[in-house]
């Protein structure tokens, strides 16, 4: 067993509170798997054999719809797991795919369910794992009776929240950087706080995140850089909110 697999079974919220020895029990039963870009894990329907740790990479999950359309109910980011429902379904209730290269822990089905039995404090940990993906899950529906730009505006804040050093509500940062930076104030001044994020994904699967269609998307952003609310890069991977204010206000429509 080597000690990388132990640090990244270990950076994992779902293990985080094992002592040594159940996480090397639980170590054990991790098969390494690795797949190429927008490869397939597991389609919505197949047989649910086992769940995953993403240790590098990215992953989307996602439902298919009876339009042929597809949502995405969620990014999976390195150090989470995903598809623990199978322990308790004969099926996967969603697909998952790669969004980049990635390197994933197999957990077999039949083997975890046998160490859940011998171990009491992981199956604390799994079901508040499944209670915060549930959190989640409810989360997601309520976003989507939401009208697009509301659903638009309430991304860009989480995005902010997770890019940016400052406050989405416009505080002082102590510096700024790269496409973030802005001019400074006058002498004895703190700079301003940055407002520049990066779209971590293509327009195209955002609007499936959004619960939306590329067009409507664009439209949507379209509405928010005439209305002064942000401005993008000329390929679109760089937005800078300009009001942060208003976007909130957005995001309570």
């Amino acid at each position: 067993m080597t000690k990388q697999k132990l640090a990244d079974l270990r950076a994992a919220p779902l293990f985080a509170h094992l002592d040594d020895g159940q996480l090397e029990r639980f170590a054990a039963l991790a098969t390494p798997v690795e797949f190429p870009a927008e490869s397939t894990i597991f389609l919505q329907g197949d047989a649910a054999e086992a769940f995953f740790l993403l240790s590098a990479g990215r992953v989307k999950v996602f439902k298919m719809l009876r339009d042929g359309r597809t949502a995405t109910v969620r990014h999976v980011e390195t150090g989470q797991t995903f598809a623990e429902a199978a322990l308790f379904h004969e099926t996967y209730p969603s697909s998952t795919e790669t969004m980049a290269e990635s390197r994933l822990y197999r957990f077999d089905k039949r083997k975890v369910l046998d160490l859940l039995l011998a171990e009491p404090q992981l199956s604390v940990n799994l079901l508040a794992a499944m209670a915060h993906l549930l959190g989640l899950l409810n989360r997601r529906v309520e976003e989507l009776l939401l009208p697009v730009p509301a659903r638009l505006a309430r991304y860009l804040l989480a995005l902010a929240d997770v890019q940016l050093d400052a406050p989405a509500g416009g505080a002082a940062a102590a510096g700024s950087s790269g496409a973030a930076a802005a001019s400074a104030g006058p002498a004895g001044e703190a700079p301003p706080a940055p407002r520049v994020v990066r779209l971590p994904t293509t327009k195209r699967e955002l609007a499936a995140r959004l619960g939306t269609v590329p067009e409507t998307l664009s439209r949507t952003f379209d509405r928010l850089k005439r209305g002064g609310v942000l401005r993008m890069s000329g390929d679109h991977e760089l937005i800078e909110i300009l009001d942060f204010r208003k976007l909130h206000r957005l995001a309570q429509e």
